[in-house]
């Protein structure tokens, strides 16, 4: 008996999997708790996931969520990762344009037909609550990092009290974008929960 391939669904699997293997390899200014390996794309959305489901606020798909949290920063497969603890104004365009790049290659290679696509395409629309949610609880999870070693990444960028100035002026835009949310609250509570946390644990290198 001979074995069929499916040649079309090998193909896409096979696509698929080049386009997760290359956001797994994608580094950001986030380490690990030992404060020198550093955090890959791939760690950080399943950080995310976990998180987010984990303690998503009741009459939020939980599903949804999970979705999200796994495609939320695919661009960043073409278009890397960037810091933006102390970006400024034209640092901050110049990533907006360079993940518009990436989101048309994605959506080239892969097709309007595909779920990533769509999915990707819906994230950055930001209309559903669960697609928010995941941005916001987003912010939350470089803190954590932030918290387990110590500032190291964040004291090669700034200094103590930039630190606390950027997540202040954070922490309030995020306050007025999302404070009219009643499923927000408790995600800018525990916001402002752990960077309180990760300033207490700065050390200075």
């Amino acid at each position: 008996m001979t074995t069929r391939f499916d040649t079309n669904m090998l193909a896409r699997a096979q696509q698929l999997a080049i386009l997760a293997l290359r956001f797994s390899r994608v580094e950001r200014v986030t380490r690990h708790e030992d404060g020198v390996r550093p955090e890959t794309d791939s760690d950080h959305s399943i950080m995310l996931a976990l998180v987010a489901c984990d303690l998503a606020p009741p009459g939020l798909s939980k599903a949804r969520i999970a979705e999200y949290a796994v495609v939320h920063d695919l661009v960043e497969a073409y278009s890397g990762d960037v810091q933006t603890l102390t970006i400024d104004a034209a640092g901050r365009l110049a990533k907006e344009e360079r993940e518009k790049l990436a989101f048309a290659r994605i959506r080239a290679e892969l097709g309007l037909g595909s779920w990533v696509v769509r999915k990707l395409a819906s994230y950055e629309a930001q209309v559903e609550r669960e697609a928010r949610y995941v941005r916001l609880m987003d912010k939350v999870l470089p803190k954590l990092t932030h918290l387990f070693n110590g500032c190291c990444a964040a004291s090669r960028l700034t200094d103590r009290a930039g630190f606390i100035a950027a997540h202040e002026a954070q922490h309030l835009k995020l306050s007025c974008e999302y404070g009219g949310e009643e499923w927000a609250t408790p995600i800018l509570d525990l916001l402002r929960d752990a960077m309180l946390a990760s300033e207490a644990a700065w050390v200075d290198l």
